[in-house]
Order: structure tokens, then sequence, then C-alpha cells
């Protein structure tokens, strides 16, 4: 029978793609990756309850459990890049890079050269198989949840040795079978903050390793004059509304531009944020050099229609109507209906 290295977060989605695993015949085996130092008896995927819980459902579940100490390179890959990119005035994504550096390349090769077949995660997504035999990556059957957005950087050759339990469900459908199942983390709430920053507080991450990044400086406006003082770069985003702390007749502010080099913060009315066109880097491409595809350019965001043009490392995204605020750092992922064709790393938006 296959063997399947389960990646567990001590969190009902894993809980419940190793549950499914072990009732389908899989040789399953449960996986803890050992990211972010933390003596915490309760919080993310990091704590102490967090691999606690994932080896009691193992246990329940009978099959073995490992803790793995990816720690180093979680700081290396992961944690330096995302402070070093908020101190540059840019708002990255931490997920995208821990499952394109850590969960899909370091753990995945581990699990291969030890036997295994597959690599599984509790990730709401699909693979798709093509006619040609190739597999590819699809939105999760479950709209609300659909995590399709962070894993868009997958291969070919990791798809083929991935599987995603959770594809083809909803989360309401996974906590009744947790409940079903009698999983200890059937109703276990989720973490929504990033797994390293404690209550979100990601500011204090990036103080202490990039202390200049968190000096407060001047709140310009478009013209320059000066209307406040911010709290230090790596508190804000681009289309920021809260936590300014400036109000005016002309309000209300959001946060337009990001000038690191004179620290100063650039706010301004919300139709200053208007974007029509946006450029990548570190692009990943399946598709033609240019078409008309359906893009994402934060998590959460309803797909927009937009022409899609690839040059060598570059990509090129023009849409039909203003998207909004867009933040450098972030990714803009592209689709043909519900299949991931590409994307990039944001590198600006006018």
């Amino acid at each position: 029978m296959p063997r399947v290295w389960v990646g567990m977060s001590g969190g009902v989605d894993s809980s419940v793609a190793a549950a499914l695993l072990v009732e389908a015949g899989y040789d399953v085996v449960g996986v803890t990756m050992q990211l972010w130092p933390s003596h915490s008896a309760d919080g993310g995927c990091c704590s102490v309850s967090a691999v606690r819980d994932a080896r009691r459902v193992c246990d329940a579940l009978g099959i073995p459990h490992y803790s793995l100490n990816y720690r180093d390179a979680f700081e290396r890959h992961v944690v330096e890049p995302f402070c070093s990119e908020y101190a540059h005035g840019r708002t990255p994504n931490p997920c995208i890079t821990c499952n394109d550096r850590l969960k899909f390349s370091d753990l995945l090769a581990k699990a291969l050269t030890q036997g295994a077949d597959f690599l599984a995660t509790g990730h709401y997504a699909r693979i798709v198989w093509d006619s040609a035999g190739e597999p590819w990556l699809a939105r999760g059957a479950d709209e609300s949840k659909d995590q399709s957005y962070f894993l868009y950087r997958l291969t070919p050759e990791q798809l083929r040795h991935t599987l995603f339990p959770l594809g083809g469900l909803t989360k309401v459908e996974v906590r009744r079978i947790a409940s079903e199942m009698g999983l200890a983390t059937a109703a276990k709430r989720e973490s929504q903050d990033t797994c390293f920053a404690v209550c979100g507080d990601h500011a204090a991450i990036v103080a202490s390793r990039i202390p200049e990044a968190v000096v407060p400086g001047p709140v310009v406006d478009l013209d320059g004059r000066v209307i406040g003082r911010h709290a230090g770069l790596a508190n804000y985003t681009i289309g920021q509304r809260k936590g300014l702390g400036i109000s005016g007749p002309r309000g209300p502010w959001y946060v337009v531009g990001i000038d690191p080099v004179a620290n100063r913060l650039i706010v301004g009315p919300r139709e200053s944020l208007r974007a029509l066109h946006v450029v990548a880097r570190d692009v990943v491409w399946r598709g033609e050099t240019e078409s008309d595809l359906s893009v994402m350019v934060r998590y959460r965001m309803s797909p927009v229609s937009a022409r899609c043009s690839v040059a060598g490392d570059m990509l090129d995204v023009d849409f039909a109507d203003d998207i909004g605020a867009v933040a450098p750092g972030q990714s803009v992922v592209c689709y043909r209906d519900e299949v991931v064709i590409g994307g990039g790393v944001i590198e600006c938006a006018s």
C-alpha cells in the first residue's frame, strides 16, 4: 500500500486529512514540523499544545507520529526574508514562502528519501490531471476556504507526490467528520495569525531583528506635507486605514506609499489607491506567454479578469477595472477557470 507522510499542525484540518487517508487504506505517518521556538501551552501551530494534539490524534488513529526540527531552515528561508521585506516597505506572505521553501521542498524530499510515496496536508485545494497525464493545482471545493493561492508555486513534479484529502470537502463537512470520528481536535479553533507572530504582532518580530524598521517618523500627504507621526514602517501596509492616528477634514486617510529610505509613511484618499496594472517578479508559469485569465492579488479577494503577459521572470497583468489597493511583496496568482496557471511576487502597481 502507498505510504503517506501527513504534515500535521495539530489542527482539525490536518487531523481529518490523516484520518481519511487511514480510512482509505494508506500506510500513514504523522509528521509535525517544529518551525518556531515556543513554550506556550496554548497557541498556534508551533505551540506545545499543537504538537501534543497532533500526537493525540495519531495515537487515536493508530499511526506513528514524529516531530522534525526545521527551526533553523524556517528562520533562514521564512523569518529573515519576512523581516527584510517589511524593512523595505513591502508586505510579504510567509505562508507562501513556507510552502515553497520548506513543506513542499525540504519536507517532501525527506518523505520521499525515507520511502514515502506522497506528502499530504490539510490544505483546501485539489489536484486535477489533464489528458496528457500532467497534474495541475486547482481550487478547493469550499470557495470560502480555498487555499490554492498559497500553493501556486508547486511544480508538476511536487504535485505528483502530493495529496490534498480535503480538496473536495467544505469546512463544515471536515468539522462533522472530525466529530463523528471522535478526534481530539474536532472543535479546535482556527489560528488566524502568522504562526510565528504572537497575537498577530509581526512588528515585534521585525523589531527584534531589524530595529530601524520600527523607528517612528513622519506621515506625509501626497504633497509632502507632514500631517502626523507613524510608529515604525513595519506596522503598515498599502491600503491600510486603521491605526494611522491622523484625522482631519480631508480624510479618511489610507496608506498609499511607504518610503523606507526617508522613513516616511505616505497617505492619501482612497481614490489614490486605484490600480489597473501590476508587475510581478520571481514568476512560475505553465500557460501561454499571453492570455486572458482570472487573477487574485491577495487572499480572499474575488478573482477578476485580466490580460496576463509573461516575459522571462516578469509578469505583467492588465486589469479592465480598478482593483484597489495592491501591496508589493504579496503574490498575484492567475487562474484559468479553477486551475492555477501561475503567478509571482508583486513588484509594483499603477
